[in-house]
């Protein structure tokens, strides 16, 4: 626990050297709160109080000086939900006028704990919740009220936003050391430890979405920064960054004039000094734009001496090993690729009668995809048969269906979705999801709510699937699987997908690879 080493570089603000002194008072308040708690699910270790000590003043520094943080944050859920904070039902009404209050502090703390302790299932009207955000507003509104209004990351903030290394130097920060951001961040490495760490980081603050309404660390910044709404929309985009093989053309001091491979694009690339690139080296990196300009983000792999066979070869495989990669820079790859997908969305429909398919298991899931495409080719023309035959040396012009071990040996239940915009979706243990659903959210078993929430959890699985289930069996029963009590008029679906499933929110692209 450091609270130094998590602030900006640059000058330190009138009010800083008071927050020390109330992080250690405050950590004082929260041990020996924690004895007055009615249940020990809020219990911390002396470590992690500290650090929860250090959030909250941060917290609470960042609302008495307007830095801007949380305020974003409120900004968004009212696009999103309609309301500032999702289950605060006096803050959304408006009767709750302080800035600090016990609300936004309730609020705080039910995410950070998921972040604090990843396996805790909190329900966020908990009642230790709210007594213990009552203490902890008292405590902070008294000592908070002497201290001036000025802060380092105030000025930190309000550097110049000219140039993109002007803009990732807060963006670096904000993912990797405000109290918002940095507990996911840590969790982030923690799952990528075996991963190069720049390329890591630099995943998190550009296209990782988080706990936080299902924002990115891009969104929190954009809303920050005093710019122009095309600065802002341009920096929001910065999760679709260009992730290609560049040639180099042109050098001229600190401006690279560069083609992208794949779609033999130009792109002029302000590296910021001198460069220890050369004309005619390729490099595989990303390109992120500011200002009519791009900019490398993360790192990049330098190769000399590329031959113009071996352009040609990243050129005709890139598309097919990264499609999505790909098909955010080849609109004309893109729109193929949403055309095929589209075509196959109706023909799934066509074969089953519904976007939605329940398999008792993997077997039989393969053994009607084998069928499905044989029907299809045998109702081709018998000349677009033989010519696939030919072409691909094939016995029968429908191909051998191969499911991966895990889903061809479930005998739990397969569920199987197409979603029309992406693909199909597969889910194992389908059968103790749709027995949860059933139940209505009456008398869950644990097994019950574990296979719910790990349905609303993966990274795999959309919001339109989460919400075709919803419609055949309804919603309670997410909602008893995350203590949310029916009696909230919060738009808690929304809310819950929004969280867990935020990256489906931005652009996405077909999961099919053009051959």
């Amino acid at each position: 626990m450091d609270f130094q080493s998590d602030r900006p570089e640059g000058d330190t603000g009138k009010a800083d050297q008071y927050l020390p002194d109330i992080i250690q008072d405050l950590k004082r308040v929260l041990i020996k709160a924690q004895d007055s708690l009615a249940y020990k699910t809020l219990h911390l270790s002396k470590r992690n109080l500290g650090e929860l000590a250090i959030v909250l003043v941060e917290f609470t520094e960042d609302i008495h000086n307007d830095i801007g943080i949380w305020k974003a944050l409120e900004q968004y859920n009212l696009e999103f939900f309609g309301m500032r904070l999702p289950f605060s039902p006096l803050l959304n009404k408006g009767i709750e006028q302080k800035a600090l209050n016990k609300h936004r502090i309730c609020h705080l703390l039910w995410v950070l704990y998921s972040e604090l302790k990843p396996q805790l299932v909190l329900s966020p009207t908990h009642k230790d919740l709210l007594q213990l955000a009552i203490l902890i507003s008292n405590f902070l509104e008294d000592r908070f009220t002497k201290i001036p209004h000025d802060s380092e990351i105030n000025i930190f903030l309000a550097q110049p936003n000219t140039f993109g290394w002007e803009i990732k130097k807060k963006l670096l920060w904000l993912g990797q050391h405000s109290y918002l951001f940095r507990h996911s961040f840590r969790n982030y490495m923690k799952d990528k430890m075996n991963k190069t760490r720049i390329p890591v980081i630099d995943d998190f603050v550009c296209q990782e979405t988080t706990a936080w309404s299902g924002l990115g660390v891009i969104d929190i910044l954009a809303k920050i920064l005093n710019i122009t709404e095309q600065q802002r929309s341009s920096l929001r985009s910065w999760y679709e960054r260009h992730v290609a093989y560049y040639r180099i053309l042109k050098i001229t001091d600190s401006i690279m004039e560069v083609v992208n491979i794949i779609n033999d694009k130009p792109y002029i690339v302000n590296t910021g000094g001198d460069t220890p690139f050369k004309v005619q080296q390729v490099i595989f990196g990303s390109l992120v734009a500011w200002n009519d300009e791009w900019y490398w983000s993360g790192a990049q792999l330098l190769y000399n001496n590329v031959t113009d066979e071996t352009i040609q070869h990243i050129k005709n495989t890139f598309p097919q090993e990264s499609p999505r990669l790909a098909y955010c820079y080849c609109d004309q790859l893109a729109k193929k690729a949403k055309e095929l997908t589209s075509f196959h969305y109706q023909e799934f429909v066509k074969y089953h009668g519904d976007d939605l398919v329940i398999y008792p298991d993997g077997l039989s899931m393969a053994a009607d995809l084998q069928k499905k495409y044989r029907l299809f080719y045998e109702s081709q023309p018998e000349e677009d048969r033989l010519r696939v035959i030919k072409k691909y040396n094939l016995q029968n012009p429908w191909p051998k269906i191969s499911l991966p071990p895990e889903i061809l040996e479930t005998k739990d239940g397969v569920g199987v979705y197409y979603n029309p915009d992406e693909g199909q979706e597969v889910m194992v243990g389908f059968n103790d999801v749709v027995n949860g659903f059933m139940k209505k959210g009456v008398n869950l078993n644990e097994d019950d709510a574990d296979s719910i929430r790990s349905f609303i959890f993966s990274d795999s699985i959309s919001p339109n699937y989460v919400k075709k289930l919803v419609q055949k069996y309804g919603d309670e029963s997410i909602a008893s699987a995350f203590l949310i009590h029916s009696d909230h008029y919060t738009p808690y679906l929304d809310y819950l997908l929004r969280r867990y499933k935020g990256h489906f929110y931005r652009n996405r692209y077909p999961s099919i690879t053009l051959v």
